[in-house]
Formats: structure tokens, sequence, C-alpha cells
């Protein structure tokens, strides 16, 4: 017995039109568990009941994969076979080699320049003409980026920044259309595509030159080695290093999705910042009296409990990653449901972050639910995804975020620009569909 669902077909053009729409018209109309068939036969499973998506991302590989899915399709030929796109044995070694590269103490090794990098962002805001609008979206993009690749490689791009970043704006902007096999033939589409293949073979070059330029320097022993020399250090059970296309697969995962995310989580926290100034107000307040005049420590986070409530509320009402699927290996069954093989189940934290018997006032932003409660269940919570393949730079992500959101809130005021209309787009990840342009000031 199937769930109930749509009688007809569902064209990906169709839910293209409106992604979100889409899930929550279908949540209204067949509830938690629905199903529907493409126009090319496949058979789609939609989920928001958190007892089912457990047991869905808590599945054995065996049962449910990541493998074959519309992500893996359109994420492999940028990342190669890194962490986030492997499976099987090959992700099992990968996940317990990359583990200790997101250790607590080595990720806090990286809190000073994480706040230096956001200090400098907020001088950069501060003497630009306010008769401008910032998009803080790209700038906060930028951001990420430049923490990230500090934190894998050990310093700045210098010279070759620009052309990196280039690059990979240029490569999620293809990446954003989705999986290649559902997108419409356009100019705007063909142009992506094309600038997807040269640049991503300018961040190829780089990331080779650099990790054969560390190779060749060998890692610092002063202290802990940053995401990189932890690779470079690292021997298979047979004594064998890391190749350079496995170091090159590991680095693109982490630079690409370690970067991404925390920037649309705190482009969607400054959002909403801006539409509750009252909320902003007692986030510069707890800034202000937990740091007083010194810029915001990571040892200082655990104090800084409503700017943390920000962000996960933040992320609760735009989820980063508001799909996520999982192909049937084989014959299966969910709830009183039968499951065929080869079939396509999606867990939307989008719709379950709005479940009203999960969260009341689930459209809301209340902040102080998450200073409310300790901790989510984290089936009812999925900003990093869940079971075994729950995002490993997790930790790393909530570190940055909460110290450049303190930093931020504490230097200035956020006024979303006139007349510019909100609008979530859910491509790869959840983005504003026109920007985030804003005026920003020192208050």
């Amino acid at each position: 017995m199937f769930p109930p669902g749509p009688s007809q077909p569902v064209t990906a053009e169709h839910i293209r039109l409106d992604p979100l729409g889409f899930l929550e018209s279908q949540r209204a109309e067949f509830g938690p568990v629905s199903t529907h068939l493409t126009e090319h036969g496949q058979r789609v499973f939609l989920i928001s009941s958190p007892d089912i998506a457990r047991e869905v991302l808590l599945a054995p590989e065996e049962r449910y994969t990541k493998q074959g899915t519309p992500d893996d399709s359109m994420l492999t030929p940028l990342l190669g076979e890194g962490l986030l796109t492997s499976h099987g044995d090959s992700w099992r070694a990968q996940r317990e080699y990359t583990n200790p590269m997101f250790q607590r103490r080595r990720v806090e090794q990286f809190g000073g320049a994480i706040q230096r990098q956001a200090a400098q962002l907020v001088a950069d805001w501060t003497s630009r003409d306010e008769t401008q609008p910032i998009r803080v979206d790209h700038d906060l993009t930028g951001l990420t980026l430049q923490v990230v690749v500090t934190a894998i490689l050990g310093g700045e791009l210098g010279d070759i920044g620009e052309g990196f970043g280039r690059a990979v704006d240029a490569v999620n902007a293809a990446v954003s259309h989705g999986d290649p096999r559902d997108t419409p033939d356009t100019d705007v589409v063909r142009a992506d595509f094309a600038s997807f293949v040269t640049a991503r073979q300018t961040i190829d070059r780089i990331v080779r030159l650099l990790i054969r330029a560390r190779r060749f320097v060998g890692t610092d022993d002063s202290g802990l080695p940053d995401l990189l020399g932890v690779l470079l250090e690292h021997r298979t059970p047979a004594g064998e290093a890391l190749s350079d296309r496995e170091l090159r697969d590991q680095v693109m995962t982490m630079v690409m999705a370690g970067h991404e995310t925390t920037a649309k989580a705190l482009t969607w926290s400054l959002y909403l910042l801006s539409q509750h100034p009252s909320i902003a107000a007692d986030v510069r307040i707890e800034v202000n009296r937990v740091c007083g005049d010194s810029p915001p420590t990571v040892a200082q986070l655990p104090e800084l409990a409503m700017t943390r409530a920000v962000i996960n509320e933040a992320m609760r009402l735009y989820p980063p990653i508001w799909v996520i699927s999982r192909r049937a290996v084989s014959d299966d069954q969910l709830s009183d449901f039968d499951v065929p093989a080869d079939s396509l189940v999606c867990v939307s934290p989008w719709l379950i972050h709005r479940e009203a018997d999960l969260w009341p006032d689930p459209t809301e932003f209340k902040p102080r639910r998450f200073v409310d409660i300790e901790s989510p269940d984290p089936f009812t919570f999925l900003p990093f995804g869940g079971g075994p393949r729950l995002c490993i730079g997790r930790g790393f992500a909530l570190m940055e975020a909460q110290l450049v959101l303190a930093t931020l809130c504490r230097d200035v005021d956020f006024e979303l620009w006139p007349g510019h209309e909100v609008l979530p787009e859910a491509l790869v990840t959840l983005k504003p569909a026109e920007g985030m342009p804003m005026r920003v000031r020192r208050p």
C-alpha cells in the first residue's frame, strides 16, 4: 500500500516553479507522508514525519543510500569522491580519517582568525557610502570562504584569492540549477554550465598547486596542524599516504560544503534581526555583557546563549539544506507503506521545522525557544542532516557563525534596503531569491 499523493505524474518543471510551495501543498493535502511519480516514472516519497525521518536517516546504506540521488548526480562532477559524495567502505574510511580534523581543540584554534576576519568586514562595511546598499549575502559568502580556506590551508589565498572566489561563484551558479538531467535548456543555463567547466579547472589548478606546495614545505610543528596538514599526515593501514586526487577531492569538498551553508545561516540571521530590532538589541546587550570591550572569543561562546539561539532559529525557519534525499536499495516499508526498490525518499527539514505540533507558532521568529530548551530532538531539527551522515563540520560551522554574528551585532545595525522583498529560493541551498541588500551603520 502506498501513501496518498497526486493521481498524475508531477513534472520537474512544475516543482521547479515553486519547490517550497510544492512541498507545502503536498503536506497540506496528503499529510506527513506522500508519494508521487515523476514524468520519468520515478516514485518519490516526501517525508515530514520526524519518526520516519529518523528511520530513513539512521538506516544503513544497504537499505537507504545517497548513491544515485539527484544530490549525488549534481555534486559528484564537482567534488569528485570526497566525504560528501562517497559511499560504502570508501565513505566509512574517509569519515574515520577526517574525524580528527574536526576535534574540538583543533577547531577552536581558528576562533581568533574568524573573529578578526569578521571585524575586518565590519570595518569595510562602515567605510562605504551609506546611500548605496550592501549585498551582505555576497560579503558573508566571501567571509566564510576565506575562513574555511584559512582553516584548511593554514593561510590566506593572497593574490590568487580573487580568482579563486570568482571561480567558486561560477561553480555555485551552475550547481544552483540542480540535477543537470532535469534542467531546462536556456541561454542562462547553458552559459552557467559552460562557465562551470572553466571555473572547476581554475579551482582544481589552485587546489593542486597548494597541495603540492604544502607537500614540499611540510607542516608546522609549532602547534596543531591545519586541516590539510591532518590529511597529509594520514596513513592507510598499509602505510600509504593519500594520493593527490584523494587530497584534491577532500579539500574541494571541505571548501565548497564548508562555506556555503554557514553563509546562508548568517544571511538569514541578519535578515530576521533586521525585522526584529528588539531581539537584535537583546543580542547586542548579551555580547556587551559577556565580552565587554574585548573581541568575542571561543571561550565566551557558551555564555552567548541568545546569539546561538538566533542562529538556530534562523536555521529552523530557513534551513540551508531544505531537502535530504535517499534512494531505496531494495523493496522496503516505512510505517505501513510500501517503498519499491529505487524509489527516491525525500526528508524535508523545511516542512519538519514548520510543523505546528513540534514548534509552537512555527512561522514566527522566536529564538528564545532555543534558550528555553537545552537541545531539541535531533530529528525535529535537521539543519545539518541526521544519522551517520550528519555533517562532520557542524561544530566548526556553529562556532564560526556564533563568533561572526556576535562581532557584527555588537558593532553595527542592519536595515533591509527599503522596498526590497525577501523571498526564499530553494536551489542547492536555501537562499534569498534576489539577494540581501542592506544598509549597515554604526549604532
